[in-house]
């Protein structure tokens, strides 16, 4: 397996962490579709420990704990990633059914060849990283 790698972004209000999963097909549809990049974002906007104990404490939640968790997924192939975007559930899959043909076979190539680096014995190996949030109401 090859290290993990991620993507920070920084639009001057939020600093986002993109986990490879997904976050190499949002970054990529986001430049396909700059009217809509930041709602593909929108998924990595908590990304932040401080921000999200924040939420949890102005909602009125107490005893407020957030911890991250990291969790592997993998993939039999490129294709086996590729076949639930195809279907077009989720808000990530509907913004690339909604381009036409010629960018939705360009986006696919990007993420194909950007997904490469987590290849393993013919299949894609990722982490993804989250924050679980608890509290007392």
């Amino acid at each position: 397996m090859r290290p993990h790698t991620s993507n920070i972004l920084d639009d001057g209000r939020d600093c986002l962490y993109q986990p490879p999963m997904w976050g190499v097909l949002a970054d990529t549809l986001s430049r396909y579709l700059p009217s809509q990049a930041r709602a593909m974002q929108l998924s990595f906007s908590l990304a932040d420990p401080a921000r999200l104990e924040h939420i949890f404490d102005i909602a009125g939640f107490r005893d407020v704990r957030v911890r991250p968790e990291t969790r592997q997924g993998s993939f039999e192939s490129f294709d086996e990633y590729w076949a639930p975007i195809e279907s077009g559930v989720g808000q990530l899959p509907q913004a690339y059914l909604a381009l036409p043909e010629t960018s939705r076979r360009s986006v696919r190539d990007e993420v194909c060849t950007r997904l490469a680096q987590f290849e393993a014995n013919g299949r894609l190996v990722m982490s993804v990283e989250m924050l679980i949030g608890s509290g007392r109401a």
